[in-house]
């Protein structure tokens, strides 16, 4: 059982075009798995994941360095022992991966707490 909620989308993955369905796909697992260590208290397989999407960014856009920004917080809030704001984190950055390809596809729950 996890520590806190977990989104009621969280299977969902956007169907898509075939290669940009299965990049997209392999991100929003990668983001899963961080956030499933993140609720498990899993230090380090919660740094191995954001050690691997850090690793898939071609670091030559800025948008590409903002997500390794927030990559690198998540790692040092890890670090620091904080799961809860990394697992909100990459719940968002998951989120907004899905709407981008499909609007519909996440439903967020409203009945989560806040804080």
């Amino acid at each position: 059982m996890s520590r806190f909620a977990t989104p009621l989308a969280s299977a969902r993955i956007p169907s898509a075009d075939a290669p940009a369905a299965r990049s997209l796909e392999r991100i929003v697992r990668a983001y899963d798995r961080a956030i499933g260590a993140c609720e498990r208290i899993d230090a380090r397989e919660a740094r191995e994941t954001l050690a691997l999407l850090r690793a898939a960014l071609e670091l030559d856009t800025p948008a590409a360095r903002s997500f390794d920004a927030l990559y690198a917080w998540c790692e040092e809030a890890i670090s620091e022992k904080d799961f809860v704001g990394p697992a909100r984190c990459l719940r968002s950055l998951r989120d907004a991966w899905c709407r981008a390809v499909e609007p519909d596809a996440i439903f967020p729950r409203n009945d989560l707490p806040l804080s």
